[in-house]
């Protein structure tokens, strides 16, 4: 028996046992076999059209080779990285996973791609701008403004190892057209984020069309034209709006000028001048518990004035506008302040027409934003000598020059554009809404998604050195620049430049009225 028994457990076995450890190594090599290809398959499975992709804003997603696949989630999934990834929550826009997964931002590595327009080397961007038409004279150079602080930040490494990349497309400040380029722009699925966006009657258009809102897509940095971009959730102006100008200066007609009698002249098609106006005549009714002369009904000749920007002739409401504020025959009339709210060209041709009268209609002359800007100011020459413009920025003028982020701009600028004006408002703006769009990528990190983006905005204080510090927070009206300076055109027969009238920033008096669409 115990022969028997010592037979048993020798080695080799019994010729018995062969065919059946064959049979088991060859179920054992047959599923390793079926298994690898479904397991790398899923691996590669992305939204993106990055060859890398992982998930994006919609969720899912993984990495080429890490462990783990992204993890899903409306407005989630992060991506995989080269080493494994995570998935995330909608909050938090995507992360988890391992710690090199996530990325090294410190070290310029990221997350790979994590959104539409996000992969491991570039961030795409687009913007509608403005280099043709009636807006072009004021619009014109802010997409440089743009391109100074991609320049900028491309040329420090980028935002986590990732380059901007920007898109441009020129519109002509028309809402349909402008409508049509920032849909193309959403549905290429390879565009994060709308960055600047110049063109304010595009954006107004794809705002209430509801394009931007079903998207989900950050709309950073505009110039705050209209009351649109205020009020909705996935646009954030760094510019005060064109309400809060004409506000402001209500007041310090008030408070400063002390007059009794004041006008407007605005462009009656373009929606910028129209809101303007209406916000001007409110806040001098709020201010001065009257309209100090000024009669909507009666249009020009109640020195409400609304002219067409297309026009070529302005003599017929020159006339009407003058027998209301003016100094004719003998009769004191004239205004003690007078607002241009219009675009350059249009505001040229209204002081050419005023050549032709022997009048004196105003004592002291007010431009809206767009007149803030050099190359206007030398073609209206003395005809706007002592004329008052208003910014919401620290302009490349005394006594802001020598501040180190207006500095940088203004180099930033002539670095890619040497014939720019740097003291235009709007090209400014460009390049601080650029700057908010980069610096909030920064705070984000290296898992970079739309949600995480839009949660930073809303959380965070920016302070980028060219404006008061700017905070949104969740509610609507996204009023984060309520605050602006004055300058004043000096000419002697020719432009002089700008002087700073010592004013400080002053607040809106009535932040978030009249901010309607």
């Amino acid at each position: 028996m115990m022969k028997e028994q010592r037979r048993a457990g020798a080695f080799p076995p019994p010729l018995g046992w062969i065919p059946i450890g064959v049979a088991l190594a060859l179920v054992t090599v047959a599923s390793i076999v079926a298994f690898v290809p479904q397991y790398g398959t899923h691996q590669v499975i992305g939204v993106s059209n990055d060859k890398n992709a992982g998930g994006g804003d919609s969720g899912g997603g993984g990495s080429d080779v890490g462990p783990a696949a992204g993890g899903s989630g409306s407005q989630g999934g992060g991506a995989g990285a080269a080493q494994g990834a995570g998935g995330g929550s909608k909050a938090s826009g995507g992360g988890g996973g391992a710690a090199v997964g996530a990325g090294d931002c410190a070290h310029g590595k990221n997350a790979g791609p994590t959104a539409p327009g996000v992969s491991a080397t570039t961030i795409n961007i687009a913007t509608t701008d403005v280099t043709t038409g009636i807006g072009s004279g004021f619009l014109g150079e802010a997409v440089q403004g743009m391109r100074a602080a991609i320049d900028q930040v491309n040329h420090a490494g980028g935002i986590c190892g990732r380059h901007v990349a920007l898109q441009s497309v020129n519109d002509g400040w028309d809402g349909p057209t402008g409508n049509n380029y920032i849909s193309g722009f959403i549905n290429s699925g390879n565009v994060f984020a709308l960055v600047g966006e110049p063109d304010s009657e595009g954006l107004d258009a794809a705002v209430k069309a509801g394009s931007v809102d079903r998207a989900g897509i950050p709309v950073v940095g505009t110039d705050g034209m209209l009351a649109s971009q205020y009020n909705d959730p996935w646009v954030w102006p760094v510019a005060a709006s064109t309400v809060t100008n004409m506000h402001i200066i209500a007041q310090y007609t008030h408070d400063v000028l002390h007059a009794n009698k004041v006008g407007i002249v605005y462009d009656s098609v373009y929606k910028f001048g129209k809101e303007g106006a209406a916000a001007f005549a409110a806040e001098v009714q709020r201010v001065n518990g009257g309209a100090l002369g000024m009669d909507k009904s009666k249009g020009c000749g109640g020195g409400f004035c609304g002219v067409s920007p297309s026009s070529t002739d302005y003599s017929s409401p020159i006339h009407d506008f003058n027998s209301y504020c003016s100094t004719q025959a003998g009769a004191s009339k004239q205004c003690d302040v007078v607002v241009m709210l219009l675009e350059p060209q249009p505001m040229e041709t209204w002081m050419k027409g005023e050549e032709n009268c022997s009048c004196t209609w105003f004592t002291k002359l007010m431009g809206g934003e767009p007149l803030f800007d050099d190359g206007f100011a030398n073609n209206c020459a003395q005809d706007c000598s002592g004329m008052i413009v208003w910014s919401g920025y620290k302009p490349d003028i005394q006594p802001f020059d020598a501040q180190p982020p207006v500095y940088a701009f203004a180099n930033a600028l002539r670095s890619v554009c040497g014939t720019c004006d740097p003291h235009n408002e709007f090209t400014e703006g460009a390049y601080l809404g650029t700057k908010l769009f980069i610096a909030a990528c920064e705070k984000v990190g290296a898992n970079l998604t739309r949600a995480a983006l839009q949660q930073e905005l809303n959380s965070e204080t920016f302070d980028l050195g060219l404006s008061l510090p700017l905070h949104y927070g969740t509610a609507l009206p996204h009023l984060a620049n309520a605050s602006m300076v004055a300058f004043q055109d000096n000419a002697s027969g020719t432009f002089n430049g700008w002087s700073y009238m010592q004013t400080g920033f002053l607040k809106d008096p009535a932040p978030g009225q009249d901010l309607k669409d």
